[in-house]
């Protein structure tokens, strides 16, 4: 069974030569005075590389391709120091020859350590020296036409009608309305999160008294504010998360429960998530689950795998057992982003709310936990497969789908479902 996924030649009009990339490597040099990098490895099975700007007893503070967030401590198990990106950049740069595979894939290496202006300039190295590769053209935005790259070309305006000029006001109009709402909610859930939630135990009576108004929110306009602050707390504030999300039966509620159920660093917390999920029988859920059971992010799989245990997904089985162990010792580049742009593409369409007396138009503007809980998109590049390894968390899904148990035997497995398989 399938795996359901839910991603004229210009001329060359400047000759550049090393000496021009040698240039980019002193300009990325010269930040070299803020500071060394560090390698930060989370209990999750992740590693993030930045710059640790500052600490505090709970959290380090850190900067990143991606922005400046807080970590908390108890998720990292070592800190390692580590040549920050620019260095990196430099060893690259004069290891790799100046062919056009050679720059392509310094380009790739440039773009999975957020060098995105390095990144163009290695592309556009590669097809002067080779103005006909495909892979370089693509990332350019090239595509052919009779036999030629020309930039693809978007289609011409049409002449707007009456009724599609109206249709664009409300649209205007609803963006500055949801904009206001969402803004609001930001201010609200940040005072409770504040003033009642952040640093205080579950059994607090300030937490509880936060817990109360957090739970006591019904506008689905709420959501990204209460996934976007609520994931920055620990333990219980991410479990107050799910509590709330599970009121809400929209999409995007949906949408960051499955991320939760996937990401998150608490066990526990995740399955409280998948348990929501579960009650929500949308088969969309599983197709996405089964999807990220190809991710090459270790932790990715096996907690799609545990998340489908919980579902009693059976359509899932026999995607679940090939991948009881591994036995393979390889370097893989990191797909997780490719799990979260399908999540998104899957529940992140607009829809329509009545608020404040209106009908108003409304879309997510991306996934809400993805952030300091998550730190998405700093992940680094390769991770190294381990020998022998057994997964207990799909074994323990077979187990919980079938109410069987062949340990890690793949054959019997296979045997058991092809006599019993539906």
């Amino acid at each position: 069974m399938p795996r359901p996924r839910g991603g004229g030649i210009i001329p060359c009009m400047i000759s550049r030569t090393r000496n021009t990339f040698a240039g980019v490597a002193l300009v990325l040099a010269a930040a070299a005075a803020e500071g060394r990098a560090d390698v930060l490895e989370l209990k999750e099975g992740s590693r993030i590389e930045c710059e640790v700007l500052g600490e505090t007893d709970q959290a380090y503070r850190v900067r990143t391709t991606t922005g400046i967030f807080d970590i908390e401590k108890d998720r990292v198990v070592t800190r390692t120091p580590s040549a920050p990106p620019w260095e990196k950049y430099q060893a690259e740069l004069k290891a790799t020859p100046d062919t056009a595979e050679g720059q392509y894939t310094l380009s790739r290496w440039c773009r999975r350590h957020g060098l995105r202006t390095e990144q163009r300039t290695h592309l556009q190295r590669a097809i002067e020296l080779d103005p006909d590769h495909a892979a370089a053209r693509a990332a350019l935005g090239f595509v052919q036409k009779d036999g030629k790259w020309v930039h693809a070309v978007k289609k011409p305006k049409k002449t707007l009608s009456d009724a599609d000029r109206e249709a664009i006001r409300k649209a205007k109009k609803d963006e500055q309305v949801v904009r206001k709402a969402i803004a609001e909610w930001h201010v609200r859930i940040q005072a409770i999160f504040r003033g009642r939630l952040e640093g205080e135990g579950s059994r607090s009576d300030k937490f509880r008294d936060g817990r109360r108004q957090i739970l006591a929110i019904d506008d689905p306009l709420a959501i990204p504010a209460l996934t976007k602050i609520l994931s920055q707390g620990g333990t219980a504030c991410r479990h107050l998360l799910v509590e709330a999300l599970a009121a809400f039966p929209q999409d995007e509620a949906t949408m960051n429960l499955i991320v939760v159920t996937v990401l998150d660093p608490s066990p526990r917390v995740r399955r409280e998530a998948a348990l929501v999920l579960d009650e929500r029988k949308d088969p969309r859920v599983v197709a996405e689950l089964r999807g990220a059971l190809a991710s090459e992010e270790e932790f990715v799989l096996r907690n799609a795998a545990s998340a489908l245990g919980v579902l009693r997904a059976r359509e899932a089985v026999e995607d679940l057992i090939p991948i009881l162990s591994t036995v393979a010792v390889q370097n893989v580049e990191i797909a997780l982003p490719v799990f979260l742009d399908s999540v998104y593409g899957c529940f992140g369409a607009g829809c329509r709310y009545r608020y404040a007396g209106d009908d108003i138009y409304y879309r997510p503007e991306g996934i809400g936990v993805v952030g300091p809980a998550y730190p998405v998109g700093t992940v680094i590049g390769y991770e190294t497969r381990v020998v022998d390894v057994h997964r207990t968390e799909v074994q323990e899904a077979l187990i919980a789908i079938t109410g069987q148990n062949f340990g890690f035997d793949a054959d019997a497995w296979r045997e058991w479902w092809r006599r019993n398989g539906e």
